[in-house]
């Protein structure tokens, strides 16, 4: 997960970086398949992140999707009636 932030940065900086260098070279929030909901609340939390990857457990860079704050929120009834 990249930040927007450090793409802005980036970009600022009129750099050549590469997205693989503004990768988090170490462990980064993530689910998986079979985390609760209530897991992924917790860790959107820790991160203060809205979105977090859900990943394969057998190799953490294998993305198989995203659950976003309001994907749990909707799944809960929480917010915006349209």
């Amino acid at each position: 997960m990249l930040r927007l932030k450090d793409l802005e940065k980036a970009a600022e900086e009129g750099s050549q970086t590469r997205i693989e260098d503004l990768l988090p070279k170490d462990e980064f929030p993530h689910l998986h398949g079979d985390h609760s909901l209530s897991a992924a609340l917790d860790r959107m939390g820790a991160a203060r992140l809205d979105v977090l990857p859900v990943v394969s457990r057998a190799n953490v860079r294998e993305l198989e999707g995203i659950v976003t704050l309001r994907d749990v929120l909707d799944h809960y009834g929480v917010g915006a009636k349209e």
